[in-house]
């Protein structure tokens, strides 16, 4: 979906307004929260959430953004696109007539935010990237690195299954980690697929990176195989759970590998249950610290290359945008101990089900 031309004209002009009334906060948030300490009025950092249904924001990466800004002496406030382009275009406009100094933007769809972001910028108004590229040379990518997120999926997946069919199920489309994720299967597997020794029987993206379509891309492509499948690439959690649905019910789970990745409860323990074979772990509490702490630097200074830790990134567009990529970590039935130990998760949550002795985590 795309913004349309009439949103975007009038997006600018709402944000020169709100601009000008830059010091007020009317506390006009009506979706995920508002909250923190007023900082003497000094910075207001606000959060634009495309899907705040989801777990992980509300779980990980929000408290800890909210820390960070608070520990700065400064105020979040925040709303949620629920999944929609427009919404998350006039959410925007909203944020700063709140008083918004500094912007964190998870995108829904990366182009479609870019008219926003480019109002923002040009109404001095810095903006973060969340976790999910747009294609502005002005605004800051914060992100683990979503290439190498896929290389490590597809490592231990090949490191099972080195010849086969495989079914890969990609993400949303207009979010530019579907692609990151997948050119980092291709750094392991293509090679394989150009011999002829790793087939792809089946390859798609998936709106909304929703688990509900992946399950039953995963039937559709399991039909069409005739169940001749040994391998599914699934570039997250959520839909590595559709995955495990749809191969549960021909009798395949824990036969056939799966990845995933965001260290979302349920898939760590379909790890240590054999349904999934590998979940690579992004501490979302890193990566929401890191940007608060972002957006409290840029309260000082707009200069988003003199932000700690950045360095120049080139985006799939030819842009060249400041960023900070933090490393991820491939979870496994051998390390399960790495997410417990860290206060991720439990160990009962962990072990649920899993018959005793057969991981050692539990």
């Amino acid at each position: 979906m795309r913004v349309r031309g009439l949103i975007a004209v009038t997006l600018g002009v709402g944000l020169l307004a709100a601009v000008t009334a830059c010091g007020s906060d009317n506390n006009g948030n009506d979706n995920a929260s508002s909250s923190g300490s007023s900082g003497g009025g000094k910075c207001t950092v606000g959060v634009s959430w495309n899907n705040y249904q989801e777990e992980r924001w509300a779980k990980f990466d929000e408290p800890a953004i909210k820390q960070a800004v608070e520990a700065a002496g400064g105020k979040y406030i925040s709303n949620d696109a629920k999944s929609s382009a427009e919404t998350q275009a006039s959410n925007v406009e909203n944020l700063i007539s709140q008083g918004a100094n500094v912007l964190i933007i998870l995108a829904q769809d990366g182009t479609a935010i870019k008219p926003s972001v480019a109002s923002a910028l040009q109404n001095h108004v810095p903006v973060i990237a969340y976790d999910r590229l747009i294609e502005d040379p002005g605004a800051l990518y914060i992100t683990f690195d979503n290439v190498e997120v896929g290389r490590l999926q597809a490592k231990e997946i090949f490191k099972a299954v080195p010849k086969g069919n495989y079914i890969v199920i990609k993400g949303n489309k207009a979010d530019a980690n579907a692609d990151f994720l997948r050119s980092g299967y291709d750094d392991v597997i293509k090679s394989a697929v150009d011999s002829g020794d790793i087939k792809i029987v089946g390859e798609t993206y998936t709106d909304n990176w929703d688990p509900a379509k992946a399950q039953t891309e995963t039937e559709q492509f399991l039909t069409s195989a005739n169940n001749n499948v040994q391998a599914v690439l699934s570039e997250n959690d959520g839909m590595a759970g559709g995955v495990v649905a749809a191969l549960q019910a021909q009798g395949l789970a824990g036969k056939v590998p799966v990845s995933g990745q965001d260290g979302d409860q349920a898939a760590l323990n379909r790890v240590a249950l054999g349904s999934q074979t590998v979940d690579v772990w992004k501490d979302a509490r890193l990566l929401g610290k890191t940007a608060g702490e972002a957006a409290a630097a840029l309260c000082k200074d707009k200069d988003v290359s003199k932000v700690k830790g950045t360095a120049p990134f080139k985006t799939p567009g030819g842009n060249s945008v400041s960023s900070i990529l933090l490393k991820p970590q491939p979870i496994t039935k051998d390390n399960l101990n790495v997410v417990i130990d860290a206060g991720w998760t439990t160990k009962d949550n962990v072990c649920k089900g899993v018959k005793a002795g057969s991981v050692a985590s539990c």
